[in-house]
């Protein structure tokens, strides 16, 4: 190749024109809105040639001089099994660890037992000295304050996000409104709430609906906890967000870039003039995994991993492949693990900040879905907020909805060269019951998949 062919000024000058019809000769009388604009699931239109954002600004994650932190999920029930998997994963690559309460709305079935006697000073002495971030999901306020108390205030601590979301768990809101200053005043860095979209996403709704409780979810905490006496900045510092990534590339990273959008937005509507970067967790879909030729989910976790890390998030999650079948085994774990460590030690994802800012076809995605979101999010607050909108069934109706709509779509990743007899999939044990979170109950999608 010439060097010279690099620059672009050595091509004539283009513009859509000339482009439209080029591609009307392609069609030969072909409709062009039928041929090539896709719509997702919430009826964004995708045209298939974009301008250039020359003046786009980076929606940038939290700690942009850092890689995203590659968080490793603590679910095994047995709970010897669980810590020497914990200590097997900060061993080799995990800096992060996500600790699922077995009646969390993320624990699929498995999750460990908070009462567990001992299990917070445990914990603390296995994180202490480290600097990982350790996430609670699912676990009642009483449990993170054990968990400070256990830990002390010594100089080597880890990031600690507390999880406390009142929508994803049930008669918490009083204890939650309590234990915030507490938690707050204990000295340690992270977030004390969740803002969660995920049970929307695993239920099948789309991801306006996720952007919109998860946008619900974080008025609700600010309006709780301004009864109780404090300001909204103080509530934006201490909370994250949490969504989740699939194997649709384009909207994962467009959906991680809105959930920025929204934040700042309500922050703004708040009053508050320079608001804290918004944190965001990530977890590979759960509705996406497929039973059959379960290591096409290696596949599709590596494209969710992708999406979103370059979409901004700051600490990823990956659900095992093999957790259809059960409570995955050491080799799916560590799979599950090096899917993004080697996305950051040898793609080095992480050192271009929001690579899609300018993009004219991800801008515009991102500014469709925070829209749509908002529409949506504002209409759960004219029907009471949140909690009202669960109680009354009208979230799980409208997650419903969608779902039905999209039973007839295949999805990304599946195989058109499916294996004759399945091959045996090694896993620790059983599920339970996945349980069910603001009415909603996860379902995969791999009954389309064939």
């Amino acid at each position: 190749m010439n060097i010279d062919s690099l620059d672009p000024n050595v091509f004539a000058p283009v513009n859509r024109q000339a482009w439209l019809k080029l591609v009307n000769r392609v069609l030969k009388g072909a409709d062009f809105q039928e041929a090539l604009v896709s719509r997702t699931d919430d009826g964004i239109a995708v045209e298939p040639l974009y301008a250039r954002r020359p003046d786009a600004t980076p929606l940038a994650r939290r700690q942009v001089d850092r890689p995203w932190i590659v968080s490793q999920r603590m679910d095994d029930p047995d709970i010897e099994r669980a810590f020497a998997q914990l200590a097997d994963d900060l061993a080799n690559g995990a800096n992060g660890i996500n600790l699922i309460s077995k009646t969390g709305s993320s624990a699929f079935g498995a999750g460990i037992d908070a009462g567990t006697e001992g299990l917070t000073a445990r914990l603390a002495d296995a994180v202490s000295g480290s600097s990982i971030s350790l996430r609670l999901d699912g676990l009642a306020p009483v449990f993170a304050e054990a968990l400070v108390s256990a830990l002390g205030r010594n100089q080597h601590l880890p990031t600690l996000h507390f999880g406390l979301d009142v929508f994803t768990s049930t008669g918490i809101a009083k204890e939650i409104a309590s234990g915030f200053q507490r938690l707050r005043n204990a000295g340690f860095s992270g977030s004390i709430l969740n803002a969660d979209g995920r049970a929307v996403h695993n239920a099948g709704g789309t991801e306006a609906q996720e952007l919109a409780v998860m946008a619900a979810s974080l008025v609700g905490h600010l309006r709780l906890l301004d009864q109780a006496g404090f300001a909204p900045d103080a509530t934006l510092d201490a909370i994250s967000l949490c969504l989740s990534a699939d194997q649709n590339q384009l909207i994962t990273m467009a959906k991680a870039r809105a959930a920025r959008m929204i934040f700042a937005r309500i922050a703004e509507t708040c009053g508050i003039s320079d608001p804290p970067t918004a944190y965001l967790h990530m977890e590979t879909s759960y509705r996406m995994l497929t039973r059959l030729d379960p290591e096409t989910n290696i596949l599709r976790n590596t494209i969710a991993v992708f999406s979103a890390g370059t979409g901004g998030a700051d600490e990823i999650s990956v659900l095992p492949h093999s957790l259809t079948y059960g409570i995955p085994g050491p080799l799916a774990r560590r799979l599950a693990r090096n899917t993004q460590t080697i996305l950051i030690a040898e793609s080095h994802l992480d050192h271009v900040i929001d690579p899609a800012a300018g993009a004219g076809g991800i801008e515009a995605l991102t500014e469709a879905l925070a829209e749509k979101a908002w529409e949506i999010f504002v209409g759960i607050e004219r029907d009471g907020g949140l909690a009202e909108v669960i109680a009354s069934g009208r979230l799980a109706a409208m997650v419903q909805e969608e779902r039905g709509s999209r039973a007839a779509k295949p999805i990304v990743g599946t195989t058109l060269f499916a294996a004759k007899v399945e091959r045996p999939v090694a896993v620790l044990g059983e599920l339970g019951i996945a349980a069910e979170c603001m009415g909603l109950k996860p379902v995969r999608l791999d009954e389309v998949e064939r």
